[in-house]
């Protein structure tokens, strides 16, 4: 077996951030400012990945595993899962106290990108890498940056990659770094810190259900942090694309007020005007907003919240376009992406 250094290969993650040291997607500096719900949700790998190509078969991951996390998408495997193009995806289980894990891949082409995701339910690092023949890193695209709640994150997919991040990064041959936090992400400012001081090319923002319920707000307070929001990412990244996307619907919320008498339709509402406010009094052609209330049926949600694989794609296909014209991409088509 020929080894390699498994850094190179991460996807997923900061720059600059160590995943192996810290098991985070968020800086140390940020997690001491931030809510502890913000800081347990970072400790899930949502979104990160081993990335390579080359005409290596086999694979061999030793592994070092920590605790459990706390939220990690429920509707997820506790394994490896290894995703090819054209290919359906396999599964390769985690040994309860790390080890060695043998992935085989399927026949491909040496130039397709192979991905093979960590399991979110646990702490987990890939500590050493070796193959059959040598593995290539994959190409990186532009830095995507997306901040965003459970729904970001990836809940409720059946598999990962199937987030609606993820469906756009490999559409657009995207460079993704998942910032979704499930429970939290209410625009907290510490994390506007981050993503200014990522390097994006590109971001999306796709927050505001949990400032109804999990925190509960009120119109304008949460139209003030998103103006808040906006200009501390633009302050470190003045040229990238924004695209802020308000959130899709949620039955139980629509007519509902919250403990402050604010439904979420109040809370989308003020949210959006919020963004069409800043781009227009600061001039900000790079700011872009993707109205929410529907992107996503409501029968395609499998808890009343939370969009399954159909919801996660049509998600994706309502943000693609966008996304690709800030970059100055052509938007290509959302794989299905079954599992």
């Amino acid at each position: 077996m020929i080894r390699v250094q498994p850094e190179r290969f991460l996807r997923g993650v900061l720059p600059g951030l160590s995943w192996t040291d810290e098991g985070s997607r968020l800086p140390a500096a940020a997690c001491a400012k931030l809510t502890a719900d913000t800081v347990r949700a970072a400790r899930v790998p949502a979104g990160l990945h081993l990335a390579f190509t080359g005409p290596v078969s086999t694979v061999e991951l030793t592994v070092a595993v920590g605790e459990r996390t706390t939220v990690p998408a429920p509707t997820l495997p506790e394994a490896f899962v290894v995703r090819v193009p054209d290919s359906p995806p396999r599964r390769f289980p985690l040994p309860a106290d790390g080890g060695v894990v043998r992935v085989t891949l399927p026949e491909r082409d040496p130039d397709q990108v192979v991905r093979v995701y960590l399991p979110e339910y646990t702490g987990v690092a890939v500590v050493g890498l070796a193959g059959d023949r040598r593995p290539e890193p994959a190409p990186r695209g532009p830095r995507w940056v997306v901040y965003g709640d459970s729904i970001t994150q990836g809940w409720s997919v059946t598999e990962p990659g199937l987030a609606w991040p993820s469906r756009i990064a490999d559409a657009l041959g995207l460079d993704l770094v998942n910032l979704g936090f499930a429970g939290a992400a209410r625009g907290e400012l510490p994390t506007a810190d981050v993503v200014a001081a990522s390097g994006a090319d590109a971001v999306a923002l796709a927050w505001g259900t949990n400032a109804y319920t999990s925190l509960p707000t009120s119109p304008a307070r949460i139209a003030e942090t998103m103006r808040l929001y906006l200009t501390a990412v633009r302050a470190g990244l003045p040229e990238a694309p924004i695209v802020v996307v308000s959130p899709i619907v949620r039955p139980d919320g629509e007519d509902v007020p919250n403990r402050f008498g604010a439904t979420l339709a109040d809370l989308r509402e003020a949210l959006e005007d919020a963004v069409r406010r800043f781009a227009q009094t600061s001039g900000d052609v790079r700011v872009t907003l993707v109205p929410g209330r529907d992107l996503v049926p409501a029968g395609l949600l499998v808890d009343g919240i939370h969009p399954g694989d159909d919801g996660h794609r049509a998600l994706a296909e309502g943000v693609t376009a966008q996304v690709a014209e800030g970059l100055g991409l052509d938007a290509g088509p959302v794989a299905a992406g079954a599992a």
